[in-house]
């Protein structure tokens, strides 16, 4: 499994920034795979809600499913995809004397077997590095202009 690691420092109260990142519905506006997010459990946080989302990295979209897997309020979202891809990421929010960091983090299994593995090391962690980088930028830009 490959893992990325990322991290930002936000001028916004770190309540407001893990109520953003927490709400699943809220991803295609801030994370660039996330083309759209529908949550289709009752619950619309914590452990266990559900949610079907398409994503797309390079030129492919794929129809995946997730699951929240960890939650603890105002601190820490886990979510892991059950159908489509195999990813799991790790969301949390520290508060700062100025705002707040968030560190992300995100596990995955390349496709395509061997292939896939070749694949991930020539090109793809380096492009869900950016993207990842790309969409901290995105969410910090968003939170400090609300």
């Amino acid at each position: 499994m490959a893992r990325v690691d990322n991290s930002i420092d936000i001028l916004a109260p770190g309540e407001k920034v893990f109520a953003y990142i927490a709400d699943l519905s809220a991803r295609p506006q801030w994370v660039k795979w996330a083309k759209s997010v529908e949550v289709t459990s009752r619950e619309k946080e914590g452990v266990g809600t559900t949610d079907r989302m398409v994503i797309q990295v390079v030129l492919r979209k794929e129809h995946v499913e997730g699951v929240v897997t960890e939650y603890t309020p105002g601190r820490l979202v886990a979510h892991r995809l059950t159908k489509g891809f195999d990813l799991t990421e790790r969301l949390s929010v520290a508060d700062l004397a100025n705002g707040a960091k968030v560190d992300w983090a995100v596990e995955y299994t390349p496709p395509l077997g061997l292939l896939g593995k070749v694949v991930d090391f020539l090109f793809m962690a380096t492009l869900m590095d950016q993207l990842m980088k790309d969409s901290l930028v995105d969410l910090k830009e968003e939170l400090e202009s609300r």
